[in-house]
């Protein structure tokens, strides 16, 4: 019976012992802050001019340049480089 009542006494004080153990180890989330949104509007980004001369048209009626190594691209919107077949590009001279 003693033995029994150990037992007990010993798994009632460890489980109190490992409850308040993880407790401590427990971090509380920190709340997200909030930043100050600028009052002035960001500019647009500039659109790149080519460095290339240029070829011609796309069907679509965009103008295309000729790249470094040979091949024909439009500049989009934002600027980049896309590529296009030669067989869209209507050259404003012959070859």
């Amino acid at each position: 019976m003693r033995a029994f009542i150990c037992a007990v006494c010993c798994v009632i004080l460890l489980g109190g012992w490992a409850s308040a153990h993880q407790q401590d180890s427990i971090k509380p989330r920190k709340k997200k802050q909030v930043t100050a949104t600028p009052s002035a509007p960001t500019p647009a980004p500039a659109v790149q001019q080519p460095s290339d001369a240029r070829v011609g048209t796309t069907k679509s009626g965009q103008v295309v340049y000729r790249g470094k190594k040979g091949g024909y691209y439009v500049l989009t919107p934002s600027g980049r480089k896309r590529y296009v077949k030669a067989a869209d590009v209507i050259l404003d001279e012959p070859k």
